[in-house]
């Protein structure tokens, strides 16, 4: 009876929840329901018990019923808006899984997969939740780090692409010059494939074996973590992401709808990005201006003037380029916009929202008004198809600016002698 009970520990990570405490853990389950009015303190109490129970029988912390009394444990405290306690419980079974993934032989390597799916799962679920920004950029990063080199252990193509990107920097003699300068969109009809009937498929030719299973959420994090560059400011990080990312969602054959969306979310970073570096002119500017007595190297001057003002327009280049990857695109497969209604994921439909939405940005700010306005009024009119709420609010904003800026160019116009 011993060897058989040392020989199941040993061999499998599916152990259920010891009979002693299926008793127990049944009562949590009831205690949280309805029934109960939702008796979320007693149910707590209840699964601490059951976890109790499971470390009395030696219960294997990595094994999957194990992790999940521990995150009903968390699911209480959130409940219960006991956030920290509910931190607490993610953080100890983040720093479980990630010193299981780096002792070499602890893990399975037929398992590996799913305990990282399930890792980055609790990684995301304790971003829900989390108050410290910079924290979570580091912890973001470890989790990712650790995956990517999964990934990079199985995949040829990812080692292909680091290969170039190596080569690519170590050519690179003018630090002036952007590492990027080939950049290319890819949502192509090379990259996203189509049916007889004219659908969009996944590609079933592409070995994307080395991100399975848990490529949903290592670009669910990918997300996360170009979300938090941006929170802290930093746009360049979040655009580098950006950047990487769309790339490998096109090797790991991710869903082509968000391959669009990410591709037009990249149009938003590029813009973003410009913004800032029109920023950074205007300072530029207004230094030259307070500081006209000052001596000032003239020839240092024009070089940064004119180094942040090609970077610029750069960046509204690269914008207008994703943009319109997405847009000619959907012009080209005009089956991929019908029935909106219908479609499972809305991915596909808002991606040309966004692009459409971004084009009038880009025409309001080279002036071109007329345009904007049709524009903002498509993109409008999409997003209200598709419930996209925070485009449709963004949107009508900017539809607003543009009137204004016509009535007050209109009037100045009627003021000019004829």
């Amino acid at each position: 009876m011993v060897s058989l009970m040392l020989w199941y520990k040993s061999k499998s990570k599916k152990q259920k929840i010891p009979i002693l405490a299926q008793n127990i853990w049944k009562e949590a389950i009831w205690q949280e329901s309805d029934r109960m009015d939702f008796n979320y303190n007693k149910s707590l109490r209840r699964y601490i018990e059951t976890l109790d129970a499971c470390d009395r029988f030696h219960m294997d912390p990595l094994s999957d019923d194990y992790t999940r009394i521990e995150l009903k444990i968390a699911e209480m405290y959130e409940k219960l808006n006991m956030l920290d306690e509910a931190q607490s419980i993610y953080q100890e079974l983040l720093s479980r899984f990630f010193e299981a993934l780096n002792v070499p032989g602890k893990i399975d390597e037929s398992e590996r997969g799913e305990v990282l799916r399930k890792d980055l799962r609790i990684l995301i679920k304790s971003l829900e939740i989390n108050k410290d920004i910079e924290s979570g950029k580091k912890r973001l990063l470890q989790h990712l780090l650790l995956a990517q080199e999964e990934i990079l252990s199985k995949s040829p193509e990812l080692k292909e692409f680091f290969e170039k990107r190596k080569k690519k920097l170590s050519m690179i003699k003018d630090i002036n010059r952007d590492p990027n300068d080939d950049f290319k969109t890819y949502v192509s009809e090379e990259n996203i494939k189509f049916d007889d009937q004219g659908y969009m498929i996944l590609d079933l030719e592409k070995n994307s074996s080395a991100w399975e299973p848990f490529k949903e959420e290592f670009f669910t994090a990918r997300d996360l973590y170009t979300a938090y560059c941006l929170s802290s400011k930093d746009i360049a990080a979040a655009l580098s992401c950006k950047i990487t990312s769309v790339e490998w969602m096109v090797m790991a054959d991710m869903p082509p709808g968000q391959i669009l969306l990410s591709q037009a979310n990249l149009g938003s970073l590029f813009y973003l990005q410009a913004e800032k570096l029109e920023a950074d002119l205007n300072q530029l500017e207004q230094k030259r201006k307070k500081e006209p007595g000052q001596e000032l190297d003239t020839g240092a001057y024009i070089k940064a003037l004119r180094f942040v003002r090609k970077n610029r327009d750069l960046c509204l280049e690269r914008a207008h380029k994703c943009y319109d990857s997405v847009i000619s695109f959907a012009k080209r497969n005009r089956k991929i916009r019908f029935h909106v209604k219908d479609q499972l994921d809305p991915s596909v439909a808002q991606s040309i929202a966004l692009s459409t939405y971004g084009m009038g940005v880009l025409s309001l700010h080279e002036g071109v008004l007329a345009k904007a306005e049709k524009l903002f009024k498509d993109s409008i009119t999409m997003a209200k198809e598709t419930d996209f709420n925070e485009l449709l609010a963004e949107a009508e904003k900017e539809l607003q600016k543009t009137n204004v800026l016509k009535a007050a160019k209109k009037e100045e116009s009627d003021l000019i002698p004829q």
